[in-house]
């Protein structure tokens, strides 16, 4: 519900994916703190190529109250990542971990939209977990994230996690809401969100009403 939404394309020389187990790079989710940062550096350099696209809080709830959904600007991002790092090395094949729970609804939207030939392209869900080319993307995409909301906390305070089931988070939303407006580090088009301002209006009427 806070931050950006990270997207990271990781480029590897296939010859060189054994470096990446033999350092024990995985899904970033099964990995600590102190060990996503420690693998970053490495996978760098290991890495040809690492490009990053943030999508910012706000330009998130634009798109989707312009009707874009979460899916589609993924995808959207997806394809620049694949874009710049043409620009930079020959590839062979992408291996992409889908958002959508709607495979072959993913894979098509990616067919129509990436329009690169003798490109193959593999779209599968928990890919982080099953390609280790997808898990050292995972990790820099982590890394990054985490950076972002350490820098973040220090401006606005400690807000926890920053997913919708954080107490830690729900309480420091609360607790903003009652003083004035959530600051555009939050995704206000959550459904989260949303109940919680709809919570402290009804609890402002009910007080107004109290008073009259």
């Amino acid at each position: 519900m806070i931050g950006s939404l990270v997207v990271c394309g990781a480029v590897f020389d296939e010859n060189d994916l054994p470096k990446l187990k033999q350092l024990g790079v995985k899904d970033s989710k099964l990995l600590s703190p102190h060990q996503r940062e420690r693998l970053e550096g490495e996978i760098r350099k290991i890495a040809k190529d690492i490009v990053v696209e943030k999508i910012e809080p706000w330009d998130i709830d634009k798109k989707r109250g312009d009707g874009i959904n979460l899916n589609r600007l993924e995808v959207i991002r997806f394809i620049r990542v694949i874009d710049r790092s043409f620009e930079k090395v020959k590839i062979g094949r992408v291996i992409i971990d889908s958002p959508d729970p709607n495979l072959p609804k993913f894979r098509l939207m990616l067919a129509n939209l990436i329009r690169r030939g003798g490109l193959e392209v593999i779209a599968e869900h928990y890919a982080d977990s099953k390609y280790i080319e997808c898990s050292a993307a995972s990790v820099v995409a982590k890394v990054t994230r985490d950076n972002e909301i350490e820098s973040l906390k220090e401006k606005y305070g400690d807000f926890g996690a920053g997913y919708p089931s954080d107490p830690k988070c729900i309480e420091w939303l609360e607790n903003r809401l009652a003083v004035g407006e959530l600051p555009e580090i939050v995704r206000h088009s959550w459904d989260t969100i949303s109940n919680l301002k709809n919570k402290k209006l009804q609890k402002d009427l009910k007080k107004f009403l109290a008073n009259r």
